[in-house]
């Protein structure tokens, strides 16, 4: 996900790392599509609040910005190995999956790879948040 109407801050040493990013890698279901209202509120919480409601956008980062952050085409994107180290969101309705196993992402749009969730959010650190709503 792209933040639109992302802006450099005069001090960006003011802001947690995880916050005030331009671009985020979201995990969502399938079942389920982004809130980007309730993005922006999370992410916004990261700092704070600190930066104005009005400097987020949130929208899909079109497929060559995406292939270049991440090393992946489009519907093949993984957050695991991207070319670039963006902060992972994981869209807390993952964390309720009965068995506790997602599918994502594995490169390529006919690859998917199998994990369990809590391995990975131990493992990658991402950030989980309630980001979604049913389609």
């Amino acid at each position: 996900m792209e933040n639109k109407r992302w802006r450099a801050h005069a001090e960006p040493s003011k802001y947690p790392p995880l916050a005030n990013q331009r671009y985020y890698c979201v995990l969502v279901q399938y079942v389920e599509t982004v809130s980007t209202g309730a993005m922006t509120d999370f992410v916004r919480s990261l700092d704070g609040g600190a930066v104005a409601r009005k400097h987020f956008n949130f929208r899909l980062a079109d497929a060559d910005t995406s292939l270049a952050l991440t090393g992946y085409g489009k519907n093949g994107i993984s957050p695991v190995a991207m070319t670039q180290a963006l902060p992972v969101i994981m869209c807390a309705a993952i964390t309720k999956l009965q068995p506790p196993v997602f599918w994502l992402g594995a490169g390529h749009v006919d690859y998917k790879l199998a994990l369990p969730v809590q391995t990975f959010v131990d493992a990658t650190g991402c950030m989980v948040a309630d980001i979604s709503v049913c389609s």
